[in-house]
């Protein structure tokens, strides 16, 4: 024999289905305050807004699906099982957040005045390289940035359709008009990169 609730619970499931405000209402009002309380408790490390987010987007996600739920059962596990598995994402990316912070801590500890320095350093020369590759005729210009960034003699005269021998008189070229620019640390990262 079936019971007045079960009746109710099956008519409130058929208007939910179909999108009925009035039933979307009541399952928000019946299980929201019950599903933060067990967030909070699975996020008790949490800001409480966590909490809040995780069930209103089980909550959105759930009025989503209502045509799939079969029973009342399947709605109401449903809310608890998925809002445990979104505090249990919340958590492992707090913990990945927590990884990247304590390497990038440990990272910072390593770097002495002396390791600062020498990156201001080597960062400067780099900029000063740049801009003086900037102000060298545009052919020149354009192989050496494509040598800086990796591509060869060879790669660099198929793209720009010229020959291998114009390349590298180009790029002999653009060293001679960079050794007078340059101070010694820049040539050297230049050759460095050459």
């Amino acid at each position: 024999m079936t019971s007045r609730h079960e009746i109710e619970e099956k008519a409130l499931l058929v208007r939910f289905q179909s999108g009925d405000r009035i039933a979307m209402n009541r399952i928000f009002s019946l299980y929201h305050p019950a599903l933060i309380f067990f967030a909070k408790r699975l996020l008790f490390n949490f800001d409480q807004a966590n909490a809040q987010d995780v069930v209103l987007d089980v909550m959105l996600k759930t009025f989503e699906l209502r045509e799939t739920f079969k029973s009342y059962a399947s709605v109401k596990a449903f809310l608890y099982i998925s809002t445990k598995n979104k505090c249990l994402n919340v958590i492992e990316k707090e913990k990945v957040r927590l990884n990247r912070l304590d390497k990038y801590t440990q990272g910072i500890e390593e770097l002495d005045e002396e390791n600062i320095l020498s990156k201001i350093i080597h960062t400067e020369v780099l900029r000063e390289l740049s801009h003086s590759i900037e102000l060298l005729p545009e052919q020149c210009r354009n192989i050496m940035q494509k040598l800086m960034d990796g591509a060869t003699p060879k790669e660099i005269s198929e793209e720009l359709d010229i020959s291998v021998s114009t390349v590298n008189s180009q790029k002999a070229r653009a060293i001679s008009i960079l050794k007078k620019t340059l101070s010694n640390k820049g040539i050297a990262l230049l050759l460095f990169y050459l």
